[in-house]
């Protein structure tokens, strides 16, 4: 008879478990969590990087922004100082001669 009750004991847990879903339902949520959870902290982190990265590159372009416009400035003073010789008037007005012939 024994024998028989322990036979019979775990077919009524058995039961049990499968009239009561709830705690297989819990624990797979919790597990599911757990997985979002670290999946969205992959993404916190590969965004922080991405966003450390584009930071940097846009604090060295400024710096080759400034030094470009630093160099464009000091070409165009050369340039309205070409323009403004006598040498450079001259040339212009025996170029707008030669045109003309």
């Amino acid at each position: 008879m024994e024998h028989e009750m322990s036979m019979v004991q775990p077919a009524a847990e058995n039961s049990d478990a499968a009239a009561d879903p709830g705690p297989e339902i819990d624990r797979l949520s919790l597990v599911h969590a757990l997985h979002d959870f670290e999946v969205a902290n992959a993404r916190v982190i590969d965004l922080t990087q991405r966003l450390i990265g584009t930071g940097r590159e846009l604090a060295a372009a400024k710096e080759d922004l400034a030094a470009l416009q630093g160099e464009y400035e000091k070409l165009r003073l050369a340039h309205e100082l070409v323009q403004r010789s006598r040498a450079f008037r001259l040339a212009t007005r025996i170029g707008a001669i030669r045109n003309l012939l």
